[in-house]
């Protein structure tokens, strides 16, 4: 395969291509992709002198780092060429980075090569990193020096060897903010007015915030969502935490294509069915240190082909790496849909309750949030991560006191022996308020 042509960057904020063009055919007939290597911060001065932009940069080991870039699917190679290379101390870190399409998220180091100045110069100042990529995710190439150095330069050029062909990208993203979700007609008649729950048994058929019991777990509606999910319908927590948040959805949200963001466990369901119906959607993994997770990789990885066409599933999925306890400002106000499963595992009972409740920012006026998480009825013994009644009481509180709505409450499960201190699943349906405003 033929070298991409040099970018010859040999002051501040230029750079020039090395020949008539700036792409040169690659030998599976692929364009090369040529990259600006102070793209990402083009103010921003290199430790190398000359070279960069003229503002001193705020990490003094900052020597380049491109912009996003989207190269072709697969194995790439990243070729970095120091010209005219002078360095007898230091060693240069070489990064390959990676960020979620989704706007607004966090870069994510893929792969770090640490390089002395000595192997530098005997490979002729040219450094090639080899990496996967994958739909829905941009990658960076980045480099920062490691301690004292004399690096000297006359120019740097950055190059992947294949940039994706038009096929490889995904719709764009186009998601307004600031409009209203539309409700199922009598969903009033559910919510929380003068009383915080009622005595009837919970039902899948029609749902409510509620606990789960094996009796729903024999219902029709119950089969019905596993149908749909091509899952055995096993009496499960995960498969009744599934079958809680398909059916919710169904009664609470109106039809027609809707905005969703999900969180937690067992995401990959849910994902790959809405997705197939056409519905777009984010999907959030917790990560308070996240580590080398590419989100594209993470996310094909997730599809169940017999839920969604790949076409379908990466023009309307993406998948993202955040903490989830904060709010994100991107999102706000951006989905019709909000959905959990399993959150309350990945922080305590009081971090869990902020999370449901400040959560409903991203939602859309009128807009419908779903969470399942555990429950224990044991108020004095261990419970871990899982609420108690007071806890959920508490979190419908809060909610309503920020002048949204919830689904009345249902704790009655009529089983006879519960084991003391045992789990069951707890479905919470919330609303965002603001729907009969304007």
């Amino acid at each position: 395969m033929m070298d991409p042509a040099p970018l010859d960057c040999v002051g501040p904020q230029k750079c020039y291509g090395g020949a008539m063009s700036q792409t040169m055919e690659a030998a599976d007939g692929v364009e090369a992709l040529p990259l600006d290597p102070f793209g990402a911060h083009p103010q921003w001065a290199s430790r190398i002198v000359g070279l960069g932009g003229p503002e001193p940069a705020p990490d003094p080991a900052y020597l380049f780092e491109t912009a996003d870039s989207r190269p072709a699917l697969g194995l790439n190679k990243a070729v970095v060429r120091f010209h005219d290379l002078v360095m007898t101390r230091g060693t240069l870190l070489f990064e390959v980075r990676v960020r979620s399409a989704v706007p607004g998220a966090e870069q994510v180091r893929l792969k770090t090569i640490p390089l002395g100045g000595d192997e530098l110069i005997a490979a002729g100042g040219v450094v090639e990193l080899e990496f996967e990529s994958y739909r829905n995710a941009f990658y960076a190439i980045a480099c920062a020096i490691n301690g004292e150095t004399d690096i000297a330069a006359s120019g740097l050029s950055v190059a992947l060897d294949r940039q994706a062909a038009p096929d490889h990208h995904a719709r764009a993203w186009d998601w307004p903010a600031g409009q209203k979700a539309p409700r199922r007609p009598g969903t009033e008649a559910v919510l929380v007015a003068r009383v915080l729950t009622d005595l009837d048994l919970p039902t899948l058929e029609l749902p409510q915030s509620q606990v789960g019991t094996p009796q729903q777990c024999r219902e029709p509606a119950f089969r019905s969502a596993m149908q749909l999910l091509y899952r055995e319908p096993l009496g499960s927590l995960e498969n009744w935490s599934l079958a809680y948040v398909l059916r919710a959805i169904d009664r609470f949200a109106d039809d027609g294509p809707k905005r969703m963001m999900g969180f937690g466990e067992a995401q990959a369901p849910l994902l790959s069915y809405f997705g197939g119906k056409g519905n777009e959607l984010v999907g959030m993994r917790h990560a308070i240190d996240p580590p080398p997770l590419d989100p594209g990789r993470e996310l094909g990885e997730m599809r169940i082909p017999e839920l969604c066409s790949e076409r379908d599933y990466f023009d309307n999925v993406h998948l993202t790496v955040e903490d989830v306890r904060q709010t994100n400002p991107t999102f706000h106000g951006r989905f019709d849909i909000l959905w959990s499963i399993g959150a309350n595992r990945l922080m305590t009972q009081a971090e869990f309750i902020c999370f449901v409740v400040n959560g409903l920012a991203h939602a859309k006026p009128g807009g419908l949030a779903v969470h399942v998480f555990d429950y224990t009825e044991d108020y004095d013994g261990e419970h871990g991560d899982a609420l108690t009644r007071q806890d959920i009481e508490r979190m419908a509180v809060l909610t309503l006191s920020h002048y949204n709505d919830v689904a009345r409450l249902r704790f009655v499960h009529g089983i006879e022996t519960q084991e003391r201190g045992a789990l069951l699943p707890f479905g919470m349906v919330l609303m965002r308020g603001g729907w009969q405003d304007g």
